[in-house]
């Protein structure tokens, strides 16, 4: 047996068998619609109809205290005055005029990298061209010249 608290009906649950209007002692307990109702005068809150119902539709009513929530205060809403409003389409404009450029400078500056000549990688000169030591083989600056036939 429960507490003496007050109960309730879950509607949905309720089959309507009538098995707690039986059981309640002081006769709170009624179908209605096919469904069971608890008269909250005159229920005195013995559990009797929560123990005998087979689809657990009756509960007690849970009590409590309600606290209530700390006072939040109210959000400050930003309204722009004529001058922000006027130099925030000045940004704008600028801001627009700027991105142009960049991406002009950027698309050339892309366009110059694919269309260069590939260099050569370390330690192999490119045909044509001289090694750093300004002659061609060996590093020597003179020129070789076979004598005789």
């Amino acid at each position: 047996m429960m507490d003496a608290q007050k109960m309730w009906v879950y509607s949905d649950r309720c089959t309507g068998c009538g098995a707690c209007v039986e059981v309640c002692p002081v006769e709170a307990v009624a179908l209605m619609d096919g469904k069971a109702h608890i008269d909250e005068e005159t229920c005195i809150g013995c559990g009797a109809c929560a123990d005998e119902c087979p689809q657990n539709a009756i509960q007690p009513v849970v009590q409590g205290e309600l606290v209530p929530a700390p006072q939040r205060p109210a959000p400050t809403v930003y309204r722009p005055g004529p001058l922000a409003q006027t130099a925030g389409a000045a940004v704008v404009v600028t801001g627009t005029g700027l991105l142009v450029k960049a991406a002009g400078t950027l698309a050339r500056a892309v366009g110059r990298w694919l269309t260069r000549r590939p260099e050569a990688g370390a330690g192999s000169p490119v045909r044509g061209t001289s090694p750093a030591g300004g002659g061609r083989r060996g590093g020597r600056g003179g020129r070789r010249c076979r004598r005789g036939g």
